[in-house]
Order: structure tokens, then sequence, then C-alpha cells
């Protein structure tokens, strides 16, 4: 495939192939490093911190840098000169030194001041790492932004999920009733009630499957006043379900059945003591109650 720097992938090989990755059969393998080069492992080091580490990093390289200036200065006499070709004066002063290290992090550069000797090698690494080190903290803000609006997204999303499912619930509670009161008036036909049931109970079995995940694996948990309607609105139905599938001379179909077993086996999870959280005991009622409709229906 003629991709040779394999150590690129963080997952690594085993990860590569268990993510359905092609390998050539029979390439030839050439070796690679046990460990990413130590310039990678210190981007994914800084990639790791906090804005507030970053900035003190960032902030403690310029000290650090303006105290070896100073040094320079005291021990070689080539640290910092007066760059305005008004003399050779000296900047030797701390202060001075400290304010030469600010300019070259900010990338400002205003010539009044340059970089003697070994100075000159240190300005230009000192340069280097603080865009590396301020760069970070510019994606950090950025992603900091991202992660909000994406938080606000799910937000937006769950709760639009949520009432799509309380109005299909109250949709599904409706057609029920509504189909009860024809039968008992025998105002339709036998065969046309069965096919709406089959079509309603398989709408519920798609809530019902929603409402299990939101129990089993949830991304947001729900107020509880939203849950409770949800599951008496889910009782509701399981309970209009049972009197007219009970009523007399009703036939279930095949296709029916099925729903009604799918539907049973996810009531049949819907318990106060089968969901892997801790709920109110009110909460844990209405599922168990929930639970119990469901296998009167089946």
């Amino acid at each position: 495939m003629g991709y040779t720097k394999v150590w690129h992938y963080a997952g690594g090989l085993a990860d590569w192939q268990a993510s359905g990755g092609r390998i050539e059969a029979g390439a030839p393998l050439r070796g690679a490093p046990a460990h990413p080069p130590w310039w990678v492992a210190g981007m994914d080091l800084l990639g790791g911190c906090s804005i507030n580490r970053l900035l003190t990093l960032w902030l403690g390289m310029i000290v650090a840098c303006g105290l070896a200036y100073w040094g320079l200065g005291h021990w070689q006499g080539q640290g910092l000169r007066d760059g305005s070709g008004m003399g050779g004066l000296e900047h030797s002063g701390l202060l001075s030194t400290l304010y030469f290290s600010f300019v070259t992090a900010l990338s400002i550069g205003y010539g009044d001041v340059v970089p003697l000797g070994m100075a000159r090698v240190l300005a230009v690494v000192e340069g280097a790492a603080a865009l590396l080190l301020f760069g970070c903290v510019v994606s950090k803000l950025v992603s900091r932004r991202q992660e909000e609006l994406t938080e606000e997204i799910h937000r937006i999303t769950y709760e639009d999920r949520l009432g799509r499912v309380r109005t299909n619930l109250h949709l599904v509670l409706a057609e029920l009733q509504t189909l009860a009161v024809q039968r008992a008036s025998l105002e339709a036909q036998p065969a046309r009630i069965t096919v709406r049931v089959e079509s309603i109970a398989a709408v519920f079995a798609g809530e019902l499957q929603t409402v299990h995940d939101l129990l089993y694996r949830p991304q947001q948990l729900p107020g509880e006043q939203v849950l409770e309607s949800i599951l008496a609105s889910l009782a509701a139905v399981f309970r209009e379900f049972a009197e007219l599938l009970e009523s007399p001379g009703f036939e279930r179909s095949r296709a029916l059945n099925g729903v009604l077993q799918a539907m049973g086996g996810l009531a049949e999870e819907i318990c106060g003591e089968c969901v892997p959280r801790q709920y109110a005991d009110h909460l844990k009622g209405w599922m168990n109650q929930v639970q119990e409709l469901a296998r009167q229906l089946s």
C-alpha cells in the first residue's frame, strides 16, 4: 500500500486490523520504532494539557529565557545589545532581558534590543517554542467552543427526541381508543381493524425501543416529570392493547404476534430492579407496572 510509517497510527497494527484496515500479504516489513519520536510524544503531551497549564508553561518559559539572557550577558559578555544603531549599549539588566524575552515570545520584534552570540540561538528556540505553546492555547480555546456547540446540539436533539416520543405515544393511545370505539359500534370491518392494529403496534414497538435505550444507554438523563409521563403513557397504551386484543372475536395475525413478542421482550427489561441506574421509588413503580402489563398482554 506504500504506507511505511505505521507508527504514525496511534492505535497500532492490531487496532488497524480490528477496524478493518487492509494489510498487504507478503510485503516486506520495515523496522518501526517501538515508541514514537520524542517530538511526537511531546506534541501529544501538550495536546493533553489544560489551558491554564499551557499558559503557565508559556509564562514560565518567558521568565526562564529572560534569566538565561541575563546570565549570558554576565557570563560571556554577549547577551543583548541596543539595536537602534545609536551606540553599543549592553542590555544586561534583568528587566531588559525579560522585556526582550516577552517581545520574542510574542513574535513582535521591535528591533530596539537584539541578541548577540549564543543569545541568538536561544531567541530562535524561544520564538519557535512560544509559537507552539500559543498555538496549543488557541487550539484549546477553539475546541472548547466547539465542544460547547456540540453539547448544545446534543441537548436540543435530545429534547426533540423526548418530545417526539411523548407525541407518538399520545397518538398511539388516541388511535387505539378510536379503534376500540369503532369495534364496539361495528363501524369498521374486523380485517381493517386488524391491519390498523398491526400498524399501531409497529409504531409503538419503535417508541418502546427508544424508551428502552433511554433507560439503558442514557446520553442524558431526563427529568423525573418527563420520564414519569413517558412511563405512564406506556402503561396506558399497554392497557388499551390488552382491552382491544382480548375483546370477543378479535383474531391476532402472525405479524401482530411477532410485534407483540418484540414488545414483550423490551418491556421485560423495564423494571425498577432491571435498569442499570437508580431512580425514584415512584418511577420504579411505573416501570414495574409497565412490565406487568406487558406480561398480561403476551
